[in-house]
């Protein structure tokens, strides 16, 4: 996976948000790329609290990753690569916010069973959605350049989601 990865950072341009990339050998490719004008990271997560650290050349800042809109601008960032394992815990905020945030590429890489509950979520917003078996687990690319976002579909998709979750746990807790 992570030669994968690391193709797609060789040949990405413009601004990058990444969240969960720990490995060095991505990180230095990050900082090779002169195409690469902008870089976040956002890598360490505080135990106390629901807060990332991120960093951009030097500056540490926390952020809540539930409201990682306010950090950024609309359609500002043009690629984000992030591992699934570090945001399945925020995933229905995020997809929203994400989608809010770029106007370009979103890669998300983890198992196949986690990436299936996102793939259905993203197809609301584009079907330009692609996965590929890269070693033991799943690339996902997600074309979001013909993206439109409006507050009032994003409230239905978050009721629905929020409503279909809850019967989920309730049926899991009437069965058990």
């Amino acid at each position: 996976m992570n030669s994968k990865v690391l193709n797609i950072i060789e040949n990405l341009k413009g601004s990058l948000l990444a969240i969960g990339l720990f490995e060095e050998n991505l990180l230095d490719a990050i900082e090779k790329n002169d195409n690469i004008e902008t870089c976040y990271l956002l890598n360490k997560i505080s135990l106390t609290s629901k807060k990332f650290s991120m960093t951009k050349r030097g500056k540490n800042k926390k952020i809540n990753i539930k409201k990682i809109k306010k950090q950024f601008k609309k359609k500002s960032l043009n690629n984000i690569i992030c591992n699934y394992n570090i945001i399945k815990q925020f995933y229905r905020s995020f997809i929203t916010n994400i989608n809010y945030l770029t106007n370009k590429k979103i890669y998300i890489y983890g198992q196949r069973e986690d990436l299936k509950k996102i793939t259905s979520k993203y197809q609301r917003y584009t079907n330009k959605i692609k996965i590929e078996k890269v070693d033991e687990e799943y690339l996902m690319e997600i074309d979001t350049s013909n993206t439109k976002n409006n507050f009032f579909k994003d409230l239905i998709y978050k009721i629905k989601d929020f409503s279909s979750d809850f019967v989920d746990i309730l049926t899991d807790i009437l069965i058990n």
